[in-house]
């Protein structure tokens, strides 16, 4: 059992889910609340102030704020790449309808032009 020392001096058993109620209540969405809990709950010590304890939520909200943000790059350069990919795709397609076909050959092309 990790015990932190409050800024009262009171020592009290550490509860990952303390903080996890502590953040939905400020408006943390519950499962970043809950993920942020898991990381700090790994990294509290026995006899740790709750000044250092709540350094680390804040570290670790930033952490994830940071993973969220890489994320969220990552998949507009993906979408982009992909769109891009596309709109080449419909370019080539179009492209072959522009090309002239002779008259008598058209027939041949079922009459499409």
């Amino acid at each position: 059992m990790v015990k932190i020392i409050m800024n009262s001096g009171e020592e009290r058993k550490f509860d990952s889910k303390d903080v996890e109620k502590d953040l939905e209540a400020s408006g943390v969405p519950e499962r970043v609340a809950e993920e942020v809990a898991e990381r700090v709950e790994d990294k509290v010590e026995d006899n740790m102030t709750w000044t250092k304890v709540n350094e680390q939520i804040n570290i670790e909200l930033k952490r994830l704020e940071e993973d969220i943000d890489r994320a969220h790059r990552s998949w507009i350069q993906r979408s982009q790449a992909s769109s891009a990919a596309a709109t080449q795709d419909m370019r080539t397609d179009s492209s072959s309808a522009n090309t002239f076909i002779p008259e008598s050959q058209r027939e041949r092309h079922g009459n499409r032009y």
